[in-house]
């Protein structure tokens, strides 16, 4: 059974060693690419909300690394088969779920390195209050 975590503090310190050091650097990503974002657990993972509306979470469960999941909350709806009209990622660092959804895949420190930058910047325009809503409308 997973544990449930009441904050961040506790789901760092129940993660593995190998794993800390790329969670822990997907949160500085996202606090650079954002400063005003707002930490919290949300769906038992540090989630970031921006204008009110969690747009960001980490999720550390899978075996192939830390994804950065960039979504629109769990208010709006989402369409499986459509695409985004996010214009955000010229470098195609995102996995597609949704038209909402997408995630970030970071392996090690060494991949997270090599895409620093652009990871940055993707993070940024997803973020930004005129950001993929307005990229919808």
């Amino acid at each position: 059974m997973v544990d449930r975590y009441r904050s961040v503090e506790e789901f760092l310190a129940a993660q593995p060693a190998e794993r800390l050091p790329v969670i822990e650097a997907l949160r500085q990503l996202v606090h650079e690419a954002d400063p005003g974002a707002r930490e919290h657990i949300k769906w038992n993972s540090p989630s970031y909300v921006v204008d009110g509306v969690d747009q960001a979470t980490i999720s550390a469960q899978g075996k192939d690394g830390v994804r950065l999941v960039l979504h629109r909350g769990a208010t709006t709806t989402e369409d499986r088969a459509a695409a985004s009209a996010f214009a955000g990622d010229p470098h195609g660092l995102l996995t597609w779920h949704s038209d909402i959804r997408a995630s970030l895949l970071i392996s090690d420190l060494a991949d997270l390195a090599g895409k620093r930058d652009a990871a940055v910047d993707v993070v940024r325009a997803w973020l930004a209050p005129a950001g993929p809503v307005a990229a919808r409308a």
